[in-house]
């Protein structure tokens, strides 16, 4: 039979793991979505560009067919960012009931540190979410 701080530390590590499952999904459909509606370096508009030189180029394509995949980029544009922040608010409150279990498990010094990689963390998340 299983003692009850064996168990408690195998539940703790299993919602370790599944957080880290969750969130590391959401960063990787962040991550996919950023990259098939701008997949270059530079501005946004110079990642559009690059991306439309690149269709015009291998696809040999038609200035109608241009305007026509313009139209679609521009659509698809705006349902990923729709998407992004209806779900936003979820990843948010995963994330932050996380933060909040993993503050139970640290002493003082522990949690200020842990404060401290958090800003870190989110001031980085809001700088990436500005380009």
């Amino acid at each position: 039979m299983m003692s009850l701080s064996k168990f408690k530390a195998l539940m703790l590590m299993a919602i370790v793991f599944l957080l880290g499952g969750i969130v590391g999904a959401s960063l990787g459909t962040s991550f996919v979505s950023r990259k098939l509606a701008s997949p270059s370096e530079g501005s946004p508009s110079q990642k559009r560009e690059k991306m439309i030189e690149k269709f015009k180029s291998r696809l040999k394509l038609s200035p109608q067919q241009t305007a026509q995949l313009q139209t679609i980029l521009d659509e698809t544009h705006r349902q990923f960012s729709a998407l992004h922040e209806t779900v936003r608010p979820q990843f948010d409150e995963i994330r932050d009931r996380m933060r909040a279990k993993i503050r139970e498990l640290l002493d003082e010094d522990q949690k200020r540190e842990f404060e401290i990689m958090n800003r870190e963390f989110d001031q980085r998340k809001a700088r990436e979410g500005a380009k």
